[in-house]
């Protein structure tokens, strides 16, 4: 942890998360801030348990990821181009390797759906090229 005295939060008191790339480089991912200033300017107020007292809120700033495009450049780089299971849109191919195999590639198919896996299936000649899908 780390204190940064006269940062620049002119909101009030901000937590910054950062996270590294593969190359060790720090960036800043997640912030979390109070701000004590815009409830004040929009003259904003809420009645506590005293309904005839009214309350300033504290707004909090948050953004959990920074900038997704961000995020996703990092673990992009992170796994170098290769997402990880949990996180591929594409997590299983079912490549029948002839045309007799199709109904038993849909079977498959089938019960990896059931699992809630995120499938797809190549079952014709002409989609093949040399054992990947095209």
């Amino acid at each position: 942890m780390q204190f940064n005295e006269g940062d620049g939060a002119f909101y009030g008191p901000k937590i910054d998360i950062g996270v590294f790339d593969a190359l060790k480089r720090k960036f800043q991912c997640a912030t979390l801030q109070l701000d004590f200033q815009l409830p004040l300017r929009f003259k904003l107020t809420y009645s506590a348990e005293d309904e005839a007292k009214l309350e300033r809120p504290v707004m909090i700033h948050r953004a959990i990821l920074g900038s997704v495009e961000r995020m996703f450049a990092i673990l992009l780089e992170h796994y170098n181009g290769k997402w990880p299971l949990w996180l591929s849109p594409r997590q299983v191919i079912v490549c029948s390797v002839s045309s007799g195999s199709a109904e038993y590639g849909k079977q498959v198919l089938a019960r990896l759906h059931e699992a809630d896996f995120h499938v797809d299936i190549v079952t014709e000649q002409s989609k093949r090229r040399y054992g990947k899908p095209s």
